[in-house]
């Protein structure tokens, strides 16, 4: 009965482990680049632009059939009403408290979502 306790405490503390560091930019490659500004003359769009970061970035935590805080941003219309909501962009400027977790994003990179949102939201 001793070792059933032990065995299941050992998975207790993996599993706690295991959701503890889910969501830090340990699980993003690390040959990925911070998105920066856009050369001279392009217009930031989703698919060019902010689909990148929120691949990179956001969707480990806010994709699948479980997403933390019920917000997923598999796609560009939930993208766009988490930005339009203004929680998308109040998380990823908050230093407090920010999205991603693991702490700001590039301010190059949360630049490119301030100039999406002055641009309309444009998609391609």
């Amino acid at each position: 009965m001793k070792k059933i306790a032990q065995v299941n405490f050992l998975l207790l503390i993996f599993f706690a482990v295991m959701l503890l560091t889910s969501c830090t930019k340990g699980f993003i490659p690390e040959s990925v680049e911070p998105t920066s500004s856009t050369n001279q003359g392009d217009t930031v769009t989703y698919q060019t632009h902010i689909s990148k970061v929120i691949y990179n970035s956001c969707i480990s935590c806010h994709g699948g059939s479980n997403p933390q805080g019920n917000l997923l941003l598999e796609n560009y219309s939930q993208v766009r009403n988490s930005a339009e909501s203004g929680m998308l962009i109040q998380r990823i400027n908050d230093a407090a408290d920010p999205m991603p977790t693991s702490g700001l994003l590039p301010a190059q990179t949360r630049a490119l979502f301030d100039e999406w949102v002055q641009n309309g939201y444009l998609e391609n």
